[in-house]
């Protein structure tokens, strides 16, 4: 019996709902509503199935697909071909009466069916961190399941999802249930509807669609009256797919659609609940939702691109010529989902990162000494706060000639900011052993470096991660005036954009991690990554008394030399770049100048997997990397990592 889903008439609390039904396959193949369910299905085996059903671990769903499938390294999606239902041990599929029949000691396969938690079903704020074992989102549901065995809890539509789907928005063809393909992370698709992750969902080519079991099985109202949005009740549109939505001027086939039968209006269902007062992060002033545009040519703040002066958008009310996409300014990144409308405007505290002692004189939050401006270069000086040289300028020194030392522009970092990239505040802080959680040092979310320096970071609200930025990323805003292009960048690709388009001077469309953010130019294709675009573009080196300038790769024919640090070919740095003098003919590579581990501070101690590293000046000598030991490698890098008795070029070596 293979198994199916449909949405069915119903009604709650007097009102009239498309709801989802669970069908097995002789009810679906007898239903006039979705006669192609019982051709598409794929049998399973005749099941005994209690009147009411047990169901598989969702765990176990997945090793019986991952046996099926002859391509392990697929790209494509696989429709999934095992039953939810718990199958009955007498007749069954080979493979699960495989699992459920086998007692190996290590087996740790789940031989039990899943068990409903009434105890927290319906109550949606309980889990601050929760995250379902089978599609990895962390999108709360209503009804949840635990299984005994691997101790995981499950939305209730992932336990009960069936191989296809008759939705009502898409009547012509069922969605059908597929495992994801072998991809990275940051390649992972979101659902279309809640734009989270997902390990599992469904899918249909004809639609171009994905959703999320939870997403998927939503029960559909038929008439919708929100007076806020739209003055007359909303009738649901099914297979809506010709009709732009009047709220956010786009058609979105896969989303419901409801139309007002009185008026030309027609509105997704997501975009009928849109707050109309929001605060996002690429403007300093509140947003407002209007349902047109004034006359005129008006490009969206978020994405330059133009906005359609005929549909809704987002405008400043201080601000008369900043306009934003509806769904641009309701994206994840920008927006922390608080509806502002009727909450009053406060000031902002401002608290100063400094106080001013005497004419050149502070006391700086970050350390217990007073501090003087200097402005003598010393190349063994770095600045506390980026943890990169200090090569020209005015910069504070501790008076009682502490090893601290601040770039005037670091000093005067605020002590809270508000990224382009994030939609809360972040706070700055002093990365310090004994007072830094985790005893740093931390990642930054932008660039992917380790850094032993001062961190913004968010503070962390419920079902979310801390996020957390350097000192160079934090400092980017719009427009960006990078000094290896002609005009002024921009934060204006989206999620899918970025991951999609190439940094053009390391030539990386992705990182393994999930930073990945660019800039990009709007006057030309002109792309580049946050690690890139926050390499100093001047640097110094100690046998050369010029600056040396970064040099991408191809615009750099006419230096063609050997690194003087490591002696080796200059070809590659970073894959795209390296740095040059035109007076000397000096050549040396990134990770030689400044090192592969830039922002780590020579003397401190840092903890990493339990483990207590010293960070220690490299010598003359350049000791063997224990590494990479047997390859007679000596450590090329400014700073070395050292582990007992032991020493690594860089935090990847150890």
């Amino acid at each position: 019996m293979a198994s199916a889903g449909e949405f069915c008439e119903g009604d709650i609390d007097g009102k009239m709902f498309f709801l989802y039904n669970f069908l097995s396959q002789t009810e679906s193949s007898t239903s006039s509503s979705s006669p192609s369910s019982g051709e598409s299905a794929i049998n399973l085996g005749a099941i005994d199935l209690p009147s009411q059903p047990l169901f598989l671990c969702p765990s176990l769903r997945f090793k019986v697909e991952e046996l099926k499938r002859e391509d392990k390294f697929s790209k494509s999606f696989i429709p999934f071909t095992t039953s939810p239902h718990f199958p009955s041990p007498r007749r069954t599929n080979q493979q699960v009466k495989y699992l459920l029949g086998s007692h190996s000691p290590d087996d740790d396969n789940c031989k039990l069916p899943v068990v409903p938690l009434f105890w927290c079903n319906n109550k949606e704020s309980d889990y601050n961190q929760f995250s379902c074992g089978a599609c990895q989102s962390s999108n709360l549901g209503t009804n949840y399941y635990f299984c005994v065995t691997c101790h995981r809890m499950f939305h209730k539509e992932c336990v009960e999802s069936p191989l296809e789907i008759n939705h009502p928005s898409y009547p012509f063809r069922p969605l059908q249930l597929v495992s994801p393909p072998y991809i990275s992370i940051v390649d992972i698709v979101a659902c279309r509807t809640c734009n989270l992750l997902y390990n599992l969902s469904y899918d249909s080519p004809t639609y171009k669609l994905t959703l999320d079991p939870v997403c998927a099985m939503k029960s559909i109202t038929f008439v919708i009256d929100h007076p806020k949005q739209h003055l007359h009740p909303l009738t649901f549109f099914p297979k809506q797919a010709f009709l732009p939505c009047n709220v956010c001027g786009l058609i979105k086939e896969y989303i419901p659609t409801y139309a007002c039968l009185r008026c030309v209006f027609v509105v997704h269902q997501d975009c009928i609940y849109f707050p109309h007062v929001i605060k996002i992060s690429r403007h300093h002033h509140r947003i407002s939702f209007i349902s047109s545009l004034p006359y005129g040519k008006w490009f969206c703040g978020v994405c330059r691109r133009e906005v359609d002066k005929n549909y809704g958008a987002f405008t400043c009310n201080k601000c008369s010529d900043y306009f934003v996409h509806t769904r641009c300014a309701l994206r994840r990144d920008l927006w922390d989902g608080e509806d502002l409308d009727g909450v009053p405007e406060e000031d902002e505290i401002i608290v100063e990162p400094f106080e001013t002692i005497a004419d050149g004189r502070i006391i700086h939050f970050s350390h217990s000494h007073y501090l003087k401006i200097s402005e003598v270069y010393e190349e063994d000086k770095c600045c506390q706060a980026c943890v990169l040289p200090i090569y020209e300028g005015n910069y504070y020194s501790c008076i009682d000639q502490c090893e601290f030392f601040l770039h005037e522009t670091c000093a005067n970092s605020p002590r809270k900011i508000h990224h382009p990239l994030h939609p809360r505040p972040l706070t700055l802080k002093v990365v310090a052993n004994e007072n830094y959680e985790g005893y740093g040092p931390f990642r930054c979310d932008l660039c992917g470096r380790e850094s032993c320096g001062f961190v913004y970071e968010s503070l962390v609200a419920v079902g979310e991660w801390s996020y957390k930025l350097d000192l160079r990323c934090a400092s980017v805003s719009e427009p960006f005036e990078y000094q290896g292009h002609d005009h002024p960048l921009f934060l204006a690709l989206s999620r899918e954009e970025e991951l999609s388009t190439m940094c053009q001077v390391c030539q990386e469309v992705t990182f393994e991690r999930k930073e990945n953010r660019k800039l990009n130019c709007i006057e030309c294709d002109y792309i580049i990554c946050f690690r890139c675009a926050t390499l100093p573009f001047k640097a110094r080196y100690k046998h050369d008394k010029h600056f040396l300038t970064f040099w991408k790769v191809k615009e750099a024919s006419d230096h063609s030399g050997w690194c003087e640090v490591c002696e080796r070919k200059i070809v590659y740095s970073r894959k795209g770049g390296f740095y040059a003098c035109d007076d000397c003919c000096t050549t040396i590579h990134v990770d030689c100048l400044l090192g592969e581990d830039m922002y780590m501070k020579h003397g401190e101690s840092i903890k990493i997997s339990g483990k207590q590293f010293q960070i220690l000046r490299n010598s003359m000598t350049r000791p063997f990397c224990h590494e990479r030991y047997g390859e007679e490698h000596r450590c090329p890098q400014k700073v070395v990592f050292k582990l007992e008795n032991k020493t690594f070029c860089s935090l990847r070596c150890s």
